[in-house]
């Protein structure tokens, strides 16, 4: 009885595991811009693969191996976010251009402000220069 339950759990995380990876494949071949594709391939395969990794852990029951992949999901939930701002950054500050579906642009002005400030600043002189 609670292996059946068990295998129906795990087949339930795996399918929605493959739907988000299946909707961040799409979403990468239909939104407009660099910053969009970004936003749909980390959060939708942060979702896959966290949902595909339950399904082993819930699969397999309490193991080794579970542990493993569980201390790779904090891993993940960590480290995706961070991947994906970083990649848009950088392409923000490329010169990489939004789509002119794009309503608002924040980065923009603090980027700018940013800029100024350190022009006021100055370049900080080095110890032992």
């Amino acid at each position: 009885m609670l292996d059946g339950l068990r295998e129906i759990i795990a087949t339930a995380f795996l399918i929605v595991g493959v739907f988000f990876y299946f909707s961040g494949a799409l979403g990468l071949l239909r939104f407009p811009d660099v910053y969009n594709r970004i936003h749909a391939a980390t959060k939708t395969s942060t979702i896959g693969v966290v949902a595909i990794l339950l399904s082993g852990v819930v699969a397999l029951g309490i193991q080794p191996v579970s542990v493993k992949a569980v201390v790779i999901i904090l891993f993940l939930l960590l480290t995706y976010p961070v991947a994906g701002h970083l990649l848009a950054r950088a392409a923000y500050r490329t010169g990489v251009v939004l789509t002119d579906r794009t309503l608002r642009d924040e980065y923009g002005p603090a980027l700018e402000l940013e800029e100024i400030e350190e022009v006021e600043d100055g370049p900080e002189e080095k110890e032992g220069a």
